[in-house]
């Protein structure tokens, strides 16, 4: 019998408070990133970024790949939040879930869509990219590789560049959702729960 997504004890290792913070993350912890409509006005507001300040040598390294992703990606913004919502659905992470629930709002998808996610590339009400790009993330997971047939699908909505980074931002997320998973970093209080 496998663990419920968000087992009831406390984190394995906690966020830090701003007074433990290392003097070689404090200002990137405390810079006002409000503008950035992520849902916080601060990256030391959010336990994922607290909690991997406990290694700041790792978070100063991860944090620009991370944030590259995020905000300067080629793919658009409803497309990226869509498959990091299926990530977060396909490793049950329900803190990449609230999070990424609250940021696809803004990206423009649905409530419907939010349900959806969970049902997979098959559902549906999905558009053709949208399902694409829903069973290249579950290809991903499932063989380590986006089939032939999707790929040919997916050539057809997407540039090469955004090619090579849907990949990595499936396995970036992956990535995340293993790290929030096994260190259970706690929602925030307000995050959406996991569907």
């Amino acid at each position: 019998m496998s663990e419920s997504p968000l087992p009831p004890s406390a984190p394995r290792i906690p966020p830090q408070s701003a007074e433990e913070w290392a003097d070689s993350v404090r200002e990137t912890l405390s810079a006002d990133i409000g503008s950035l409509g992520l849902g916080v006005s601060s990256l030391g507001e959010a336990h994922v970024f607290t909690t991997l300040a406990r290694h700041p040598e790792l978070f100063a390294a991860w944090l620009p790949f991370s944030s590259h992703l995020l905000l300067a990606g080629e793919l658009p913004f409803a497309d990226r939040e869509l498959v990091i919502l299926r990530v977060a659905r396909n490793c049950a992470s329900p803190y990449e879930w609230g999070q990424h629930v609250r940021i696809a709002t803004k990206a423009g998808l649905s409530p419907e869509d939010m349900d959806r996610v969970a049902a997979g590339p098959d559902a549906p009400g999905w558009t053709r990219r949208q399902s694409l790009l829903l069973r290249a993330t579950d290809e991903l997971r499932a063989e380590a590789r986006i089939s032939g047939p999707t790929w040919d699908g997916l050539a057809e909505h997407l540039t090469e560049r955004q090619l090579i980074e849907l990949p990595m931002l499936v396995g970036h997320y992956h990535l995340l959702a293993f790290v929030l998973n096994s260190l259970q970093v706690r929602p925030e209080p307000g995050l959406p729960p996991m569907l």
